[in-house]
């Protein structure tokens, strides 16, 4: 009875693992196959390098300290912001107040606007003569913010990447809040424990594994980041290097940029390493926040 059942399930089965392998494994084998190449990627003439590629991007040092250092401060500094708001405003809404699902709404809002647009609008505010932002300082006394300067140009972009974060994550949160059972926040209740402590006491562990997915969607998301980072630095041959990451650098050592590098090879050796830093990212993450499972 049992060899029937495995057939079907494997007759089942195979027409999602054919799919996965074509839209994902074989992709994956020929990006690495790529990289051991000489290519610009536009003509059939390939020149076969070895691990070349590999070995002058381990020396490339503006690969290092821009692209992949603004890559690693989206991932943890940025993550770290975004969560730490994100828990602030599901910690506030999961409770009992007026208008829940309007603050929801409004807080997923950014998260739906395109990103080009998100560029354009921060754009706008960053302005140094006419900005909201430099405007809303004047109040205060303080002028002369220039947003947009080199120096200070990827805080600002990394302002508007959790603004346009927050609220998708925040989401998540509350989504999974609200499956917590109300006999174990009315029971602590009774027993005396505070809003604070039956918050990160009860209802965090409650949501764990919906904590840790969170988590691991902000590591694959936050290392492929591209759209926000490129239409801030789109006007130009080359992006300034607080608009430049992994994903960044890759799309312009590809294709170029009003210049023909079109170095396909290279470029896909640093989406292998990519690719590797999200499967790191993704592996710490499992470990570090492994845990028994909850039940209830």
């Amino acid at each position: 009875m049992r060899k029937p059942i495995q057939r079907m399930a494997v007759i089942f089965l195979a027409p999602a693992l054919i799919f996965y392998l074509w839209m994902f494994i074989y992709p994956s084998l020929k990006a690495f196959y790529i990289s051991l190449f000489d290519w610009n990627g536009f003509t059939s003439g390939m020149n076969f390098v070895g691990l070349k590629n590999f070995k002058e991007l381990i020396g490339d040092s503006s690969f290092w300290n821009v692209a992949v250092k603004n890559s690693l401060l989206i991932t943890f500094a940025g993550g770290a912001i975004i969560f730490s708001i994100s828990f602030l405003l599901s910690a506030i809404l999961s409770g009992k107040i007026r208008g829940k699902k309007f603050f929801r709404a409004l807080i997923f809002f950014p998260s739906v606007i395109n990103p080009i647009a998100i560029a354009i609008l921060w754009t706008f505010i960053y302005n140094n003569k006419w900005g909201l932002l430099n405007n809303f300082l004047a109040l205060f006394g303080i002028t002369g913010k220039t947003w947009m300067d080199p120096s200070t140009l990827f805080w600002a972009i990394l302002a508007a990447m959790v603004w346009m974060y927050t609220g998708f994550y925040c989401v998540i949160l509350l989504a999974a809040l609200d499956r917590v059972p109300e006999s174990h926040i009315e029971a602590a209740t009774l027993e005396g424990a505070s809003e604070f402590t039956i918050f990160f006491k009860i209802k965090i562990p409650m949501i764990w594994d919906v904590l840790v997915t969170a988590l691991t969607l902000w590591g694959i998301n936050s290392v492929k980041e591209f759209a926000l980072l490129y239409a801030w630095g789109g006007g130009v041959d080359i992006p300034p290097d607080g608009a430049t990451n992994i994903a960044v650098r890759m799309y312009i050592t590809a294709f170029g940029k009003r210049v023909t590098v079109y170095r396909m090879g290279y470029s896909t050796a640093m989406g292998v390493l990519m690719f590797l830093a999200v499967a790191i990212i993704v592996m710490v993450i499992s470990v570090v926040m492994k845990r028994e499972k909850l039940e209830y």
